[in-house]
C-alpha cells in the first residue's frame, strides 16, 4: 500500500527506516519508485523540494526507480544492522557499516555557496547530482551519523505490539516508549483498561 511518509523518528536516519511501516497493521511503503524516492528525500529535508522535478527530468523514470530499489535495499541492510544491535547495549558492527556506508559515501559531490537567509549571509552546503545513484547519499551520511554521534541506547522501538516504527529518545527522561503518545501510546492504555474490565468480571 502506498501512503504519505511518517516522521516520528526525531532523526532522519529513523525516519528513512520507517519509510516502510505497518502502524495500523497494513503494510505502508513511501518509497515504492524513484519520483516517491525523491518526494521522501524533499520532506525530510535531505533535499530541496525546487530540485525534485528538475532531477526527474535530468535522470529519467527509469535510472531513478533503480536508486529507489537500492534505497529499500539499504534500508533493510539498516533495519538488520539496528535489529542486531538494537538495546541497551548497542555495538555496531563496524567492519559491516564501513563496508556498506563508505562506498555509497564516496559518490558524494559537494559544493559550498554564499546565500541570503532572512537578512543574514550563510554559507550554504549543497548536493550536487551528477549521477542518479549519488540520490543515495544524503540518507547514507544520516546513517553514519546516527553509527558514530549517536547514542545506541536511544535508539528505540515502538511499545505498542503491532507498530513497527523505531524512533530516536531525546525527551529529558529518556523514557519514551511509543512512537506517539496520541497513537500508540493510547491505543496500549485502551487495550490495557479493557483487559482490567473483562478480568473484572
Amino acid at each position: 500500500m502506498l501512503g504519505q511518509a511518517i516522521f516520528v523518528g526525531d532523526h532522519a536516519a529513523l525516519d528513512f527506516l520507517n519509510t516502510i511501516a505497518a502502524p495500523h497493521g497494513e503494510v505502508i511503503e513511501s518509497i515504492s519508485n524513484g519520483e516517491t524516492y525523491l518526494s521522501w528525500l524533499a520532506d525530510a529535508g535531505l533535499l530541496e523540494p525546487s530540485e525534485v522535478q528538475k532531477l526527474l527530468m535530468k535522470f529519467g523514470k527509469p535510472a531513478l526507480d533503480r536508486v529507489a530499489r537500492e534505497a529499500r535495499e539499504l534500508r533493510e541492510w539498516f533495519r538488520q544492522a539496528i535489529a542486531k544491535s538494537s538495546g541497551t547495549q548497542v555495538r555496531w558492527q563496524t567492519g559491516n557499516v564501513i563496508a556498506k556506508l563508505n562506498p555509497i559515501l564516496a559518490m558524494d559531490c559537494v559544493h559550498r555557496q554564499l546565500e541570503m537567509v532572512g537578512k543574514h549571509l550563510t554559507l550554504i552546503e549543497r548536493h550536487e547530482f551528477t549521477r542518479a545513484r549519488q540520490l543515495l547519499v544524503p540518507v547514507a551520511q544520516r546513517i553514519a551519523e546516527l553509527v558514530t554521534d549517536g547514542d545506541p541506547s536511544l535508539i528505540k522501538y515502538c511499545a505498542n505490539p503491532p507498530c513497527t516504527l523505531w524512533f530516536y529518545d531525546r525527551t529529558k527522561t529518556h523514557r519514551r516508549r511509543f512512537c506517539s503518545v496520541a497513537v500508540c501510546g493510547n491505543r496500549v492504555k485502551v487495550a490495557a483498561f479493557r483487559l482490567r474490565q473483562q478480568q473484572l468480571k
